[in-house]
Protein backbone atom coordinates (compact mmCIF):
# COMPACT_ATOMS: atom_id res chain seq x y z
CA UNK A 1 0.00 0.00 0.00
CA UNK A 2 1.53 3.35 -0.45
CA UNK A 3 2.08 5.85 2.07
CA UNK A 4 3.09 9.21 1.36
CA UNK A 5 5.09 11.49 -0.88
CA UNK A 6 8.69 11.89 0.94
CA UNK A 7 12.34 13.09 -0.09
CA UNK A 8 14.07 10.43 -2.88
CA UNK A 9 16.14 10.69 -5.63
CA UNK A 10 19.18 12.95 -6.06
CA UNK A 11 20.91 12.38 -9.22
CA UNK A 12 20.00 14.53 -12.03
CA UNK A 13 20.85 15.92 -15.25
CA UNK A 14 23.03 19.00 -15.55
CA UNK A 15 22.29 21.30 -18.39
CA UNK A 16 25.34 20.66 -20.20
CA UNK A 17 24.22 17.10 -20.07
CA UNK A 18 20.71 17.92 -21.69
CA UNK A 19 22.51 19.19 -24.42
CA UNK A 20 24.09 16.84 -25.44
CA UNK A 21 21.62 14.44 -26.20
CA UNK A 22 18.93 17.53 -26.91
CA UNK A 23 20.50 20.65 -28.04
CA UNK A 24 17.52 22.09 -29.78
CA UNK A 25 16.40 22.49 -26.35
CA UNK A 26 18.88 25.59 -26.23
CA UNK A 27 18.30 27.02 -29.66
CA UNK A 28 18.19 30.65 -29.87
CA UNK A 29 15.86 31.20 -32.49
CA UNK A 30 12.82 29.08 -33.98
CA UNK A 31 14.14 26.32 -36.40
CA UNK A 32 11.51 27.24 -39.24
CA UNK A 33 12.40 30.74 -41.03
CA UNK A 34 8.20 31.08 -42.46
CA UNK A 35 6.99 30.57 -39.12
CA UNK A 36 3.73 33.11 -37.92
CA UNK A 37 4.08 36.36 -37.22
CA UNK A 38 1.89 35.79 -33.70
CA UNK A 39 4.74 33.33 -33.36
CA UNK A 40 6.92 34.37 -29.53
CA UNK A 41 9.62 32.24 -29.28
CA UNK A 42 10.29 30.97 -25.84
CA UNK A 43 13.42 28.41 -25.79
CA UNK A 44 13.09 24.91 -23.94
CA UNK A 45 16.12 26.27 -21.52
CA UNK A 46 13.95 28.96 -20.33
CA UNK A 47 11.45 26.36 -19.21
CA UNK A 48 14.37 24.12 -17.37
CA UNK A 49 15.77 26.83 -15.38
CA UNK A 50 11.99 27.78 -14.25
CA UNK A 51 11.20 24.60 -13.09
CA UNK A 52 14.11 24.39 -11.71
CA UNK A 53 13.18 27.43 -9.39
CA UNK A 54 9.62 25.38 -9.02
CA UNK A 55 12.27 22.57 -7.67
CA UNK A 56 11.91 19.69 -10.63
CA UNK A 57 14.80 19.01 -12.31
CA UNK A 58 15.86 17.43 -15.64
CA UNK A 59 16.34 13.25 -15.82
CA UNK A 60 15.96 12.63 -19.53
CA UNK A 61 15.82 14.08 -22.37
CA UNK A 62 15.34 13.25 -25.89
CA UNK A 63 15.03 14.88 -29.73
CA UNK A 64 14.04 13.91 -33.37
CA UNK A 65 15.42 15.28 -36.28
CA UNK A 66 12.85 16.39 -38.88
CA UNK A 67 11.69 14.42 -41.89
CA UNK A 68 12.94 15.79 -45.09
CA UNK A 69 15.78 17.59 -43.93
CA UNK A 70 18.94 16.46 -41.94
CA UNK A 71 19.78 19.50 -40.78
CA UNK A 72 16.54 21.03 -39.18
CA UNK A 73 15.20 19.55 -35.53
CA UNK A 74 12.07 20.01 -33.95
CA UNK A 75 10.33 17.94 -31.54
CA UNK A 76 11.65 17.28 -28.09
CA UNK A 77 11.11 16.16 -24.69
CA UNK A 78 12.98 16.77 -21.25
CA UNK A 79 11.32 15.15 -18.09
CA UNK A 80 11.64 15.97 -14.79
CA UNK A 81 11.67 14.82 -11.21
CA UNK A 82 11.24 16.97 -7.49
CA UNK A 83 13.99 15.25 -5.22
CA UNK A 84 11.51 16.36 -2.63
CA UNK A 85 8.57 14.34 -3.98
CA UNK A 86 8.62 10.62 -3.94
CA UNK A 87 5.72 7.98 -3.61
CA UNK A 88 6.47 5.12 -0.95
CA UNK A 89 5.26 1.73 -0.66
CA UNK A 90 5.18 -0.86 2.05
CA UNK A 91 5.99 -3.23 0.05
CA UNK A 92 9.27 -1.24 -1.19
CA UNK A 93 8.14 -0.72 -4.78
CA UNK A 94 8.57 2.80 -4.43
CA UNK A 95 7.94 5.33 -7.45
CA UNK A 96 9.00 9.23 -8.38
CA UNK A 97 6.08 11.47 -10.10
CA UNK A 98 7.41 12.96 -13.31
CA UNK A 99 6.33 16.08 -15.57
CA UNK A 100 6.77 15.20 -19.02
CA UNK A 101 7.61 17.81 -22.02
CA UNK A 102 7.34 18.02 -25.28
CA UNK A 103 8.10 21.21 -27.60
CA UNK A 104 9.07 22.35 -31.15
CA UNK A 105 10.31 25.13 -32.10
CA UNK A 106 9.16 24.91 -35.27
CA UNK A 107 5.89 26.67 -34.71
CA UNK A 108 4.20 23.63 -34.77
CA UNK A 109 3.67 22.68 -31.68
CA UNK A 110 2.63 24.39 -27.73
CA UNK A 111 4.83 23.31 -24.98
CA UNK A 112 3.04 20.14 -23.69
CA UNK A 113 3.15 18.40 -20.27
CA UNK A 114 2.00 14.74 -19.12
CA UNK A 115 2.28 12.85 -16.17
CA UNK A 116 5.15 9.95 -15.37
CA UNK A 117 5.47 7.71 -12.73
CA UNK A 118 9.42 6.58 -12.09
CA UNK A 119 9.56 3.10 -10.96
CA UNK A 120 12.85 2.31 -8.64
CA UNK A 121 12.58 -1.17 -8.73
CA UNK A 122 13.11 -1.63 -12.47
CA UNK A 123 14.49 1.67 -13.21
CA UNK A 124 11.44 2.19 -15.57
CA UNK A 125 8.88 4.80 -16.38
CA UNK A 126 5.50 5.05 -17.67
CA UNK A 127 3.33 7.81 -18.59
CA UNK A 128 -0.07 8.36 -16.96
CA UNK A 129 -2.90 8.59 -19.30
CA UNK A 130 -4.66 11.96 -17.87
CA UNK A 131 -6.40 13.55 -20.25
CA UNK A 132 -6.97 16.54 -18.41
CA UNK A 133 -3.22 17.46 -17.35
CA UNK A 134 -2.42 16.42 -20.92
CA UNK A 135 -4.34 19.07 -22.50
CA UNK A 136 -2.51 21.58 -20.58
CA UNK A 137 -0.38 23.79 -23.01
CA UNK A 138 1.47 26.95 -23.10
CA UNK A 139 1.30 28.39 -26.66
CA UNK A 140 3.97 30.40 -28.44
CA UNK A 141 2.02 33.59 -27.79
CA UNK A 142 3.18 34.92 -24.52
CA UNK A 143 4.87 32.44 -21.95
CA UNK A 144 4.74 33.62 -18.05
CA UNK A 145 6.21 32.24 -15.20
CA UNK A 146 3.17 32.23 -13.43
CA UNK A 147 1.86 29.61 -16.02
CA UNK A 148 4.66 27.01 -15.23
CA UNK A 149 3.63 27.00 -11.98
CA UNK A 150 0.09 26.21 -12.48
CA UNK A 151 0.96 23.59 -14.58
CA UNK A 152 2.97 22.35 -11.94
CA UNK A 153 0.48 23.19 -9.08
CA UNK A 154 -2.24 21.47 -11.04
CA UNK A 155 0.66 18.41 -11.26
CA UNK A 156 1.36 17.87 -7.57
CA UNK A 157 -2.12 17.98 -6.10
CA UNK A 158 -3.48 15.43 -8.42
CA UNK A 159 -0.66 13.19 -6.62
CA UNK A 160 -3.22 12.32 -4.09
CA UNK A 161 -5.59 10.56 -6.92
CA UNK A 162 -2.62 9.07 -8.81
CA UNK A 163 -2.06 7.38 -5.51
CA UNK A 164 -5.64 6.33 -4.96
CA UNK A 165 -5.23 4.62 -8.65
CA UNK A 166 -1.84 2.66 -7.88
CA UNK A 167 -3.30 1.60 -4.78
CA UNK A 168 -6.44 0.23 -6.45
CA UNK A 169 -4.27 -1.48 -9.24
CA UNK A 170 -2.52 -3.11 -6.48
CA UNK A 171 -5.29 -4.44 -4.46
CA UNK A 172 -7.24 -5.85 -8.04
CA UNK A 173 -6.21 -9.24 -8.45
CA UNK A 174 -6.19 -11.12 -12.17
CA UNK A 175 -7.52 -13.90 -13.56
CA UNK A 176 -5.29 -15.97 -16.17
CA UNK A 177 -7.76 -15.12 -18.92
CA UNK A 178 -7.26 -11.08 -17.93
CA UNK A 179 -3.69 -11.40 -17.66
CA UNK A 180 -3.77 -13.01 -21.04
CA UNK A 181 -6.03 -10.21 -22.77
CA UNK A 182 -4.00 -7.61 -21.36
CA UNK A 183 -0.81 -9.28 -22.80
CA UNK A 184 -2.48 -9.27 -26.07
CA UNK A 185 -3.92 -6.07 -25.96
CA UNK A 186 -0.85 -4.41 -25.25
CA UNK A 187 0.62 -5.97 -28.13
CA UNK A 188 -1.92 -4.68 -30.25
CA UNK A 189 -1.38 -0.86 -28.93
CA UNK A 190 2.52 -1.78 -29.97
CA UNK A 191 1.64 -2.73 -33.31
CA UNK A 192 -0.74 0.70 -33.74
CA UNK A 193 -3.83 -1.55 -34.27
CA UNK A 194 -7.25 -0.75 -32.73
CA UNK A 195 -8.60 -2.80 -30.40
CA UNK A 196 -12.04 -4.55 -31.22
CA UNK A 197 -11.39 -3.53 -34.78
CA UNK A 198 -11.56 -6.15 -37.53
CA UNK A 199 -8.29 -5.91 -38.41
CA UNK A 200 -7.30 -6.84 -34.82
CA UNK A 201 -9.95 -10.09 -34.67
CA UNK A 202 -7.34 -11.17 -37.83
CA UNK A 203 -4.12 -11.29 -34.86
CA UNK A 204 -3.43 -14.49 -32.97
CA UNK A 205 -0.33 -14.48 -31.29
CA UNK A 206 1.52 -17.66 -30.49
CA UNK A 207 0.82 -18.46 -27.03
CA UNK A 208 4.34 -18.67 -26.38
CA UNK A 209 4.80 -15.32 -26.87
CA UNK A 210 1.89 -14.14 -24.60
CA UNK A 211 3.83 -16.43 -21.84
CA UNK A 212 6.84 -14.26 -23.03
CA UNK A 213 4.94 -11.17 -22.25
CA UNK A 214 3.74 -12.13 -18.99
CA UNK A 215 6.67 -13.68 -17.98
CA UNK A 216 8.72 -11.42 -14.87
CA UNK A 217 11.76 -10.09 -15.15
CA UNK A 218 12.65 -9.82 -11.69
CA UNK A 219 11.24 -11.57 -8.41
CA UNK A 220 9.69 -7.89 -6.73
CA UNK A 221 7.14 -8.33 -10.05
CA UNK A 222 6.05 -11.92 -9.44
CA UNK A 223 2.07 -11.95 -8.59
CA UNK A 224 -1.64 -11.83 -9.54
CA UNK A 225 -1.99 -8.36 -8.85
CA UNK A 226 -3.03 -5.78 -11.75
CA UNK A 227 -0.31 -3.32 -10.85
CA UNK A 228 2.41 -6.34 -10.98
CA UNK A 229 1.24 -7.69 -13.70
CA UNK A 230 0.72 -4.20 -15.72
CA UNK A 231 4.41 -3.30 -14.84
CA UNK A 232 5.42 -6.69 -15.82
CA UNK A 233 3.37 -6.45 -19.82
CA UNK A 234 4.47 -2.19 -19.75
CA UNK A 235 8.29 -2.95 -19.70
CA UNK A 236 8.38 -5.74 -21.95
CA UNK A 237 6.17 -4.00 -24.81
CA UNK A 238 8.36 -0.53 -24.53
CA UNK A 239 11.63 -2.42 -23.86
CA UNK A 240 11.41 -4.97 -26.04
CA UNK A 241 13.25 -7.98 -24.92
CA UNK A 242 11.07 -11.00 -25.94
CA UNK A 243 9.94 -12.93 -28.91
CA UNK A 244 6.73 -12.60 -30.58
CA UNK A 245 4.94 -14.18 -33.63
CA UNK A 246 1.34 -14.89 -34.68
CA UNK A 247 -0.09 -18.61 -34.85
CA UNK A 248 2.11 -20.30 -37.62
CA UNK A 249 4.10 -17.54 -38.84
CA UNK A 250 8.15 -16.49 -38.25
CA UNK A 251 8.88 -15.65 -34.48
CA UNK A 252 10.77 -12.41 -34.39
CA UNK A 253 12.52 -10.85 -31.88
CA UNK A 254 10.75 -6.97 -30.80
CA UNK A 255 13.09 -4.29 -29.77
CA UNK A 256 12.98 -1.11 -27.51
CA UNK A 257 11.05 1.92 -28.65
CA UNK A 258 13.41 4.13 -29.86
CA UNK A 259 10.95 7.41 -30.55
CA UNK A 260 9.86 9.04 -27.58
CA UNK A 261 6.85 10.04 -28.86
CA UNK A 262 5.76 6.61 -29.70
CA UNK A 263 6.99 5.42 -26.39
CA UNK A 264 4.64 8.36 -24.49
CA UNK A 265 1.77 7.51 -26.66
CA UNK A 266 2.12 3.44 -26.51
CA UNK A 267 2.43 4.40 -22.38
CA UNK A 268 -0.63 6.36 -22.12
CA UNK A 269 -2.51 3.79 -23.85
CA UNK A 270 -1.45 0.64 -22.25
CA UNK A 271 -2.09 2.73 -18.97
CA UNK A 272 -5.47 2.64 -20.30
CA UNK A 273 -5.91 -0.74 -20.39
CA UNK A 274 -4.80 -0.99 -17.00
CA UNK A 275 -7.12 1.44 -15.21
CA UNK A 276 -9.95 0.09 -17.54
CA UNK A 277 -9.80 -3.22 -15.52
CA UNK A 278 -9.56 -1.62 -12.14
Amino acid sequence: MIQNFQKGLDSYLTKEQVKEVCPLAFAEAPTNPDVSGKYLFVNTETIIDDLDKLGWKPVTAAQRKQRGDSTIFSKHMVSFQNPDIQITSTDGDNAFPRIIMTNSHDGLQSFQFSVGIFRLVCSNGLVVADEKFSDFKIKHKGYTFNELRDVVSLAVKDLPNKVEVLNSMRNRILTEEEKNKLAVDAMLVRAGIKIGSDKAKEFEYDEETITDILDPKRKEDVGDSLWKVFNVVQEKITQGEFHAALKGAKVRKVRKIKSFEKDLSVNKELFKLATALI
